[in-house]
């Protein structure tokens, strides 16, 4: 053991848990160097930071619970190590020493209250008082924002106010602006108040800054279908970035902030898209009930439909399936006109062909051909049950031999009800939407398609006011109306999806018949109409078609012989099963006799383990064998 005064010392207070360690264990740590202070230290508390950091975020709390041992321990080590005397220096001492972490000793803990902030959380506001007044030396003062968190309010209040001031500028200066503020406050992501949620203008700079990249190329295209592939390649990245920032803030200032930035610079690009595909579709108009929005149905097939699942929603509906299902296939296609669920639902299910247009369209709601009567939700249930299709509630999975119809319904209605909160709550839906498509696909069903009937408008302010007078129209809705026969309106019109007879009035760009709804879909814009159609499969569990049989070593050569129908697969000699960069051999190709040969060169190798492996085309590993070299 050492001989100094500290180690005695901590002796002295570990030496009641000392009794209880073996002797063997002391001789074993002895071997490596005389037992000094830290071992014994060790023995109150195996984990000096955690104590330190413990203390200063609850200085009294610290001392009451703790026995003297520990506390006298660590007053030991912060001497030692940092530095530091918690008697005589005091805990705001020690959080600017923490906050400026100059020393290795500090590094090390500033890197642990970094990584696990809110263990430790009443440092925040200690951390807030021991800010030194006057920073010196550069390392202190390159450090100090990150650490003290006025600073990073500072930081935030800038930024909140920089985006307010993006409206004064042109629109392609605001994008130039953004992309600057991006580059300036995004190393706050990284800073350990985001991780305490401190920084949501931080984290909405960023997606502010996508938008900002995608609205400054306007969407173009000779005709609708240009335009609708400019949409869904690129433009739909602009819709999301705006979703998501607008979900990184929750308090009413940043929300403010972000919706400034948002109205000034995406608006504009909404409206001119949206004009510019009302004109190519003036032209071209989109396809009607001669293009179904559904193709066939086999069976094992459970359609979902998912009221207003918008494209970019769409897109990030694939992401979160990706790696969680077996075949996963996004496609588009364009909604029924007017964009509203009586119309567009009807058109995307399986019994399209068993609806028309009967009425005069005021409520956008076809019929029953055969019947003659109102599509309500009862008859439309009785058609898919006619056509042999099980209508299955949210909790029912089915019969995955059969066929199947089941919807989803919140995000349009939380849409409607929510405006600009709906941002806050699409991964909430989306979860919840992949929980079940899970679902019923480990239920047995082959696929789940998931359809829907529109998108939707969301800005911040509001859509601008479209006037419409109402004796002109027979019904008036917020982005559509059904125009009486003899009316002349000077608004981009079409005839209703179901019947020909009824002519529907779309407002101009991005306004709304209804003023101060921030939210609201019905009309033509490509947000509201390209919409998505996703086929999802169910994992196929593979089963080896071979394995391998017997092995046979004449001194470094081996034979092998594959069971089963092996025609494409091959053999490999490998120290790791799954690690082809560790193979012996290389892979050899397995003869159609099923025989296979190779030679390991490496004299040295003869009787070591190896594993032997049997792999497919894409390199998956169907079969293992552990073999020793030459033996």
């Amino acid at each position: 053991m050492a001989r100094d005064r500290a180690t005695a010392a901590s002796i002295r207070r570990a030496l009641g848990k000392l009794l209880d360690v073996p002797v063997v264990d002391l001789g074993a740590k002895a071997t490596h160097g005389p037992l000094e202070s830290e071992d014994f230290d060790s023995l109150i508390s195996d984990d000096p930071v955690d104590d330190l950091l413990t203390w200063l975020a609850d200085p009294k709390g610290a001392r009451e619970r703790w026995e003297t041992s520990q506390w006298d321990t660590l007053c030991s080590r912060c001497k030692s190590d940092y530095g530091f005397d918690p008697v005589k220096d005091g805990e705001l001492v020690g959080a600017e020493r923490l906050g400026s972490h100059a020393k290795p000793a500090w590094q090390t803990a500033w890197k642990r209250y970094a990584a696990v902030p809110s263990r430790y959380a009443g440092l925040v506001d200690l951390l807030r008082k021991a800010k030194p007044s006057s920073p010196s030396g550069d390392l202190l003062a390159s450090l100090s924002s990150e650490a003290w968190p006025q600073d990073n309010e500072a930081e935030e209040a800038e930024l909140g106010q920089a985006l307010h001031e993006l409206v004064a500028l042109p629109v392609a200066k605001a994008c130039a602006q953004i992309l600057e503020l991006e580059q300036k406050h995004g190393m706050r992501r990284s800073w350990v108040w985001a991780k305490l949620g401190r920084t949501p203008l931080a984290y909405a700079i960023h997606y502010l800054s996508r938008m900002a990249e995608v609205t400054k190329t306007p969407l173009t295209g000779a005709s609708a279908v240009a335009l609708i592939e400019a949409y869904t390649s690129q433009g739909w990245q602009a819709d999301a970035a705006v979703l998501d920032s607008l979900a990184a803030v929750t308090s009413h200032e940043d929300r403010e902030a972000v919706c400034a930035a948002i109205r000034h610079v995406y608006a504009p690009w909404l409206r001119d898209a949206a004009e510019l595909f009302q004109e190519r579709v003036a032209a071209d108009p989109l396809p009607g009930r001669e293009s179904p929005r559904l193709s066939e149905v086999p069976v094992g097939t459970c359609v979902l439909f998912v009221d207003g699942l918008r494209y970019d929603i769409g897109q990030k509906l694939q992401e979160a399936l990706q790696g969680r299902v077996g075949g996963l296939e996004l496609s588009h296609y364009t909604a029924a006109l007017p964009t509203v669920t009586a119309t567009a639902k009807p058109a995307v299910s399986p019994v399209a062909q068993h609806i028309s247009g009967l009425t005069d369209g005021e409520d956008f709601c076809p019929s029953v051909i055969d019947a003659g009567k109102d599509l309500t939700t009862e008859c439309f249930r009785a058609l898919l049950e006619d056509a042999g299709f099980q209508v299955l509630s949210s909790a029912e999975l089915g019969d995955a031999e059969g066929q199947a119809w089941t919807e989803y319904g919140d995000l349009d209605h939380l849409g409607h009800q929510e405006g600009l909160g709906l941002a806050r709550r699409i991964p909430e839906l989306l979860a919840d939407l992949v929980a079940r498509i899970e679902s019923l696909l480990a239920a047995g069903w082959r696929e789940v398609r998931v359809v829907t009937d529109h998108g939707w408008l969301l800005v911040p302010g509001g859509l601008p006011k479209a006037e419409l007078p109402k004796y002109l129209t027979v019904s008036r809705w917020g982005r559509c109306a059904v125009v009486k026969t003899s009316a002349h309106v000077d608004l981009p019109c079409y005839a209703w999806f179901w019947s020909e007879h009824v002519r529907v009035a779309s407002p101009h760009g991005i306004d709304c018949f209804i003023a101060g709804k921030a939210y609201d879909h019905g009309g033509l814009s490509l947000q509201e109409c390209v919409v998505p159609q996703l086929s999802i499969r169910a994992r196929q569990e593979t089963t080896a078609s071979a394995s391998i049989g017997s092995v046979r070593w004449v001194g470094l050569r081996c034979r092998v012989h594959v069971d089963g129908q092996a025609t494409g697969y091959a053999v490999d000699l490998r120290d790791k099963v799954n690690a082809p960069d560790t193979s012996l051999t290389g892979a050899r190709p397995v003869g159609q006799d099923g025989a296979v040969a190779f030679v390991v060169e490496d004299d040295a190798r003869e009787g070591t383990a190896a594993m032997l492996v049997l792999i497919d085309s894409g390199g998956t590993v169907l079969d293992k064998m552990a073999v020793t070299v030459g033996a």
